[in-house]
């Protein structure tokens, strides 16, 4: 099978037209790719075979992007947070299992070649209906020689899902091919579809929560807020500060051009959407909206998706948040019709506890070197025991992971 390599989205549509002829969703587009290009790497690698892309980027451990740095994912501040929130018994076996792990991995050991879909908790592949595992061995012993060729030791597929059958198949390829499987979280999803209102979902929940729900809503209208959906155009500079608030509370590295940057790179891919609410403006002479809030997101309207990608609070309160982030975005994606909301990880009990249902994420590692490969999978297994007993709790009583 001929497989090809290209350092840009734009060369690998350019010399191979149906380099993207099954591209499965708006974040597996040429505009998404290229927009990402520089921001998780320098060096962003295009392999293609058999009608299989994979986007591949070289994360080097003095990466400032630690988003699919294989030491961040299995040794720093990820691990350190599912660890604060286990049980106190647990939290003391898991805090010496991880010194364990550190004190034989070293950050500098875990050079990678990641593959991605950089911005998105989806795989790094486009993957046809009808893929078949002899087109991905060889796609993946390709992402293997150029992770050699670039003297990079370990080679990932992140966020790899098995929602469909050819998700599946990707699974089971990477599983023969020794690499090792590291629970990395869920992605929650909302099912608009069911809904004609938003009175609709409120009615479809049990009495208690049904009460708590509206109690959210009652607060944030009793404010007065105005609300309006905008294009791209819609990410303005008032919103840029609110974001780069967000990151630093959350500890990431960013300054206002990074901010400004993500926007930029944001408006460049079709189906942009900015949903912000602004509280009434003080003193009321005052021309210049007061921002609440605000989410970006985008309408995949051909797989009926819709991506969330940005967006930042300044009335930290919970019913600011849950009114933005959800029940104004689901009275959008009610009028737009049949939309899955795509939230991502992390905070899995407040997204189940508003409908959501949870898809299991495994990102895949592998190290041509033994003693490499034995300490990733014993990393991997202490974050994938906590992460699995996070996603049981959440949806014990609660909604089902996808498995």
């Amino acid at each position: 099978m001929h497989t090809t390599t290209w350092r840009t989205i734009r060369e690998a549509v350019t010399h191979h037209p149906g380099a993207l002829y099954c591209a499965d969703g708006l974040h597996r587009s040429r505009h998404w790719l290229q927009a990402e290009e520089g921001r998780v790497s320098p060096d962003q690698f295009y392999i293609w075979s058999s009608g299989i892309l994979a986007s591949c980027y070289a994360i080097p451990h003095t990466a400032v992007h630690r988003t699919y740095a294989t030491w961040e994912i299995l040794c720093g501040a990820p691990i350190e947070h599912l660890i604060q929130r286990a049980p106190q018994p647990q939290r003391e076996s898991a805090s010496a299992e991880l010194a364990s792990v550190r004190a034989r991995l070293s950050a500098e050991a875990t050079d990678t070649l990641a593959v991605v879909t950089p911005g998105c908790v989806f795989p790094g592949i486009t993957l046809p209906q009808d893929v078949d595992s002899d087109a991905l061995h060889t796609l993946a012993r390709q992402v293997e020689v150029q992770a050699r060729e670039l003297g990079l030791p370990v080679v990932e597929f992140g966020n790899v899902r098995d929602d469909t059958a050819a998700g599946q198949v990707l699974h089971k390829t990477l599983q023969t091919r020794g690499y090792t499987a590291v629970t990395v979280g869920a992605d929650a999803i909302l099912d608009t579809s069911p809904y004609a209102n938003l009175d609709a979902y409120f009615a479809s929940f049990r009495a208690h929560r049904r009460n708590v729900l509206r109690r959210e809503r009652r607060l944030f209208l009793d404010t007065h807020p105005t609300v309006r959906v905008d294009g791209p155009d819609g990410l303005t500079a008032d919103l840029a500060s609110l974001q780069l608030d967000r990151y630093r509370r959350y500890g990431h590295e960013a300054d206002t051009g990074a901010v400004h940057d993500r926007f930029a790179r944001a408006a460049r891919i079709p189906g942009l959407k900015v949903l912000r609410a602004d509280a009434v403006a003080q003193p009321p002479s005052a021309t210049a909206p007061q921002p609440l809030g605000f989410i970006a997101f985008y309408e995949d309207r051909r797989t009926h998706r819709i991506l969330t990608r940005l967006g930042a609070f300044g009335d930290r309160s919970a019913a600011v948040y849950f009114n933005i982030a959800y029940y104004e975005l689901l009275s959008h994606a009610v009028q737009v019709g049949g939309m899955r909301i795509h939230y991502g990880d992390s905070t899995y009990l407040a997204k189940t506890l508003r409908g959501c249902e949870l898809a299991r994420l495994t990102s895949y590692f592998r190290a041509d070197d033994d003693v490499l490969h034995n300490v990733l999978t014993q990393a991997g297994r202490l974050r994938t025991a906590l992460e699995e007993q996070q996603l049981t709790q959440t949806t014990e009583g609660g909604s089902p992971v996808e498995s």
